[in-house]
């Protein structure tokens, strides 16, 4: 709202003024030249006044810039500690941590995440066709390097769910002991090396084979994702919609969902892999319901309504949690009387409920992954690389804004990478950041990441005393927990309804990415979200807004004649304003929409009939009624502020003798004048006589642009029509130099703003009568403000002749009445 004051207070700086008024907006008066771009920049002081750089000129001044500034640096303490405190942020903010204010906080957010953390770490590590205790693992080494070197406060790091199901087809597919063996015939029987165990260890050699691949698979995903980071490839995260990972998220939810029915049912279900595997998955599951055990049913049905019950009616009930501030640990509670249930019922003999069995106990040694499984899973850890590194990066920027801090996604990457790393050598399988325990962890109040040392703890706790008491734990419980775990990103696919009144092109990247993860697979789905939405932007640019423009009544403000009821459009002057880059892809749809607004396709038409011969016609001078020259002198007060005159009028004049003129006097003035030169019969309207292009939304052209700009530049002079560029920025005045546009487009042909080149274009008219005066002066009609454009000089200090602006709209009366004008403004500049 524009703001109210004094009526009697007037600041003014230089030639510019704002009065103040009481209820009612503060009226704006400029005084300043008619600038062309050239004279702009020679007056206030281009930076960069030469020739735009070749691009081998500019790879060169890269080069130069970079050997210096490598030459500049010194090895020193100092330095050495900056580059230190990047590649580990902790050294940084652990100096300025607040322990008063941030370390319960902490203590309790570390705590809570900790025994979330624990029942699902085992859960998504069956999920990954691991071993549960490798989910510990993986709750816990990862954790401290991303400690160190995370820029993230809030993210909590760890086992996933989408990430560990993308990690079991790899360990489906490559282990090298698998469960089931294949006859040439096509006959499936157990392999007995599957369950056999080894010597000295906690692991059958299928288990073994498991824990191999998934350390593989997460020493290659890290060196993916560090390579990404070296290469400062963080700028890839900004394609990763909120849409897409939405729904990237939702439909891989589905997968994790059903990937849970063989424990939770206990069927004997196999894997399937590829695209339709989700119905695949279901079509069995259906065919193979009526062998479903009931014990395990049981125990799976009662864990899941008391987590549901949990999750909906208090942790995710605000009233409530305002009152607890600390969400229940309902995971942590049906593995405690899940195992204790187990234990005194003898679950696994007497009903043959399937149960974690033997734990080992204390940390894992250092080994090396076998690198033998790497060709068959290469091409898949890049897609789990991404995906994680997507959602890790997505969530830390979520957090940041709205903390009020920001992360580095390059060092992110790195991070991670080398988490997955240094992982991989203790039986870890992929990490990643979890949407659940992230989003408890900014719930709870975690401030930084001293949660995650103290949520270490009590996964090391659990894996050096606790490991053996869980041993009883029964499967279905873990699949309950897995199930419930993503259930708020099943619900996810609600957002179709929102984002189809919202944005069509959003609501369509959310249903492909949606769909194609759930018909076809995780990384294809990915893929097509990915290509869409890059379509999506093509499909914008292709065909972007284009509109006309016309002049906001008492305003030199211009706006789309389809959008403003008031805007008007000035006579003999076509304003088109295009709202997107011009590129090879939407040259031919732009010049298309160009064309139909300035209908210049019916003018050359009409051109070429009256004119056999090729010909430009230049002004020629014409007599002018006086009345009407008067009119159209007057014309060009351009009105500066709508507002109530002093004897209650509105838009009445303050200066005697100086009268005003609606557009349409105007339109009908200028139509009596083309008449009288013979241009228009009686009853046509006024042809179009300049084309002003609004590049203030242009941020790049290329080659194709400028040929564009070329052709349409040479139709419109055949014709007579003159063609002004307006609001360039310079990247695009750079580009259109280095193409050659200086041959066909003259520098007094673009302008810094939209109004000096209707200036410009009004003035040049020739129907407009010669004069030996310079200046143009044009008149407030409502008395709000006066606006002079010095036509022959860059300012009133400094006059230098411009081209095309020589002819004169002010006789002398008009200029008393301009000059009374100025005293009067002049008067209330010194009231305060």
């Amino acid at each position: 709202m524009p703001f109210a004051s004094d009526p009697t207070v007037t600041y003014s700086v230089g030639d510019f003024h704002v009065e103040g008024k009481q209820n009612g907006p503060a009226r704006l008066r400029v005084s300043r030249a008619v600038y062309d771009q050239t004279s702009f920049d020679a007056t206030y002081g281009l930076c960069d006044p030469g020739p735009p750089l070749t691009p081998w000129e500019s790879i060169k001044s890269y080069g130069r810039r970079t050997v210096n500034k490598a030459r500049s640096k010194r090895c020193n303490a100092s330095s050495f500690y900056r580059g230190l405190v990047r590649w580990i942020p902790f050294i940084g903010w652990i100096r300025t941590y607040n322990i008063r204010g941030y370390l319960i906080t902490d203590f309790i957010a570390g705590i809570t995440v900790g025994v979330l953390n624990v029942p699902q770490g085992m859960a998504y590590a069956l999920l990954a066709a691991c071993p549960p205790v490798t989910g510990l693992y993986t709750s816990f080494f990862p954790i401290i390097v991303y400690f160190l070197m995370g820029t993230s406060r809030q993210c909590s790091i760890g086992t996933f769910s989408i990430t560990s199901m993308m990690t079991s087809r790899m360990v489906l597919n490559a282990n090298p002991y698998p469960e089931k063996l294949t006859f040439p015939n096509g006959t499936k029987y157990t392999n007995p090396e599957f369950h056999e165990i080894i010597n000295g260890s906690a692991f059958t050699r299928g288990e073994w084979g498991a824990i191999q691949v998934g350390s593989t698979a997460a020493l290659f995903v890290g060196i993916w994702q560090l390579i990404l980071g070296l290469i400062g490839a963080g700028g890839m995260s900004v394609y990763f919609s909120d849409q897409l990972v939405q729904g990237f998220t939702c439909g891989a939810a589905f997968h994790v969902f059903s990937s849970q029915l063989k424990s939770v049912f206990k069927l004997p279900m196999t894997e399937f892999y590829g695209s339709f595997k989700l119905i695949k998955t279901w079509i069995q599951f259906f065919s193979l319901i009526k062998q479903t055990h009931i014990p395990t049913l049981v125990v799976g049905i009662i864990c899941l309504v008391f987590l549901l019950i949990v999750k909906i009616g208090i942790n995710d009930n605000k009233r409530i949690m305002r009152k607890l501030r600390v969400p229940l640990p309902a995971e942590l509670v049906v593995v405690i009387f899940g195992t204790l249930a187990s234990y005194e019922m003898d679950l696994e003999n007497n009903y043959h409920v399937s149960i974690l069995k033997k734990i080992p106990m204390g940390l894992p040694p250092a080994t090396l992954p076998d690198f033998g499984v790497l060709p068959d899973i290469i091409g898949d850890t890049f897609s789990n690389a991404i995906v994680g590194l997507a959602i890790t990066v997505t969530l830390g920027m979520l957090f940041a804004s709205k903390h009020g801090y920001r992360i580095d996604p390059n060092q992110e990457f790195k991070a991670q990478g080398i988490g997955n790393i240094f992982g991989s050598f203790f039986q870890c399988f992929p990490s990643g950041a979890s949407l659940a325990r992230s989003a408890v962890q900014n719930d709870v109040g975690g401030k930084t990441q001293i949660v995650s040392v103290v949520q270490c703890c009590i996964v090391l706790i659990v894996l050096l005393a606790l490991g053996k008491f869980l041993e009883p734990l029964p499967k279905p419980v873990l699949g309950a927990i897995v199930m419930v775990s993503v259930f708020h990103l099943l619900a996810q696919v609600l957002q179709l309804g929102r984002l189809w009144k919202l944005s069509l092109y959003d609501w369509s990247i959310f249903l492909v990415v949606f769909l194609g993860v759930l018909i076809l697979d995780v990384d294809i789905g990915l893929g097509l979200g990915v290509g869409w939405a890059i379509i999506t932007i093509m499909l914008r640019l292709q065909k972007p807004k284009i509109g006309a423009l016309g002049r906001l009544p008492g305003t030199d403000i211009y706006r789309r004649t389809d959008v403003y009821k008031t805007a008007i459009e000035v006579p003999g002057v076509k304003i088109v304003r295009i709202d997107s880059p011009i590129y090879f892809a939407n040259v031919a749809y732009i010049q298309g929409r160009i064309y139909q607004l300035a209908d210049l396709n019916n003018l050359i038409a009409k051109w070429r009939e009256e004119h056999p011969v090729k010909e430009l016609i230049t002004p020629a001078s014409f007599d002018v009624a006086p009345d009407d020259q008067n009119k159209y002198a007057y014309a060009l007060n351009l009105e500066l502020g709508d507002s109530d005159d002093e004897d209650g009028t509105k838009g009445s004049s303050r200066y005697r003798g100086a009268p005003t003129i609606s557009m349409e006097e105007l339109h009908n003035t200028q139509r009596r004048v083309f008449e009288q030169e013979g241009i228009l019969g009686e009853g046509q309207d006024q042809p179009i006589k300049h084309i002003i292009v609004d590049c203030s939304e242009i941020c790049f052209v290329d080659v194709t642009a400028v040929g564009f700009f070329k052709r349409i530049q040479s139709e419109c002079e055949s014709i007579g029509v003159e063609l002004l560029l307006a609001c360039t920025n310079k990247p695009v005045r750079d580009a259109l130099y280095q193409c050659g546009a200086n041959d066909f487009i003259k520098e007094f042909q673009v302008f810094v703003t939209v109004h000096d080149a209707v200036l410009y274009a009004v003035n040049s008219h020739k129907f407009q009568k010669p004069s030996t005066h310079t200046k143009l002066s044009i008149v407030d009609g409502n008395s709000n403000g006066i606006l002079h454009a010095y036509t022959n000089g860059l300012a009133p200090q400094s006059p230098v002749p411009r081209p095309g602006l020589e002819d004169v709209i002010e006789s002398p009366e008009e200029e008393e009445v301009r000059s009374e004008g100025q005293n009067h403004f002049r008067e209330k500049e010194h009231r305060l």
